[in-house]
């Protein structure tokens, strides 16, 4: 199973594994942020029992073996929803781009920009 982590911040991290401390550095996106991912099960719980595990870093998306999303993983559960109004649907675009990190160009129609929002805990409407 591949978990992917993200966090608000470029992180670089030590995590203890089998006895041992472990470096990790994320990867920095290009709007901000960072994100690590993997398919090892014991990195992955060095990982979620980090002091920064549920603050500055979360899990941001969980893939099968098949390489397909899970649905309803504990973090998503967890997550609290936020309701956005927006004027105009640039203004949403332009929300979702900054706070996200995703391309303009990937959000080219209202029903995406929605989709992507909600993937992320907020809800879009327009006025």
């Amino acid at each position: 199973m591949l978990k992917t982590y993200s966090a608000e911040t470029e992180v670089s991290i030590n995590v203890l594994m089998g006895g041992a401390y472990r470096h990790l550095a994320f990867i920095p996106r290009t709007l901000g942020g960072s994100s690590f991912a993997t398919d090892d099960p014991m990195l992955q719980k060095a990982i979620e029992q980090h002091r920064f595990f549920g603050t500055r870093i979360t899990l941001a998306n969980t893939l099968d073996d098949n390489h397909q999303k899970r649905p309803d993983t504990d973090a998503e559960q967890t997550r609290k929803t936020v309701n956005l109004t927006f004027s105009s649907i640039s203004d949403a675009k332009d929300y979702c781009a900054d706070n996200f990190g995703i391309s303009r160009t990937r959000l080219k129609s209202f029903e995406q920009i929605k989709a992507i929002a909600e993937d992320n805990g907020v809800v879009i409407n327009l006025k």
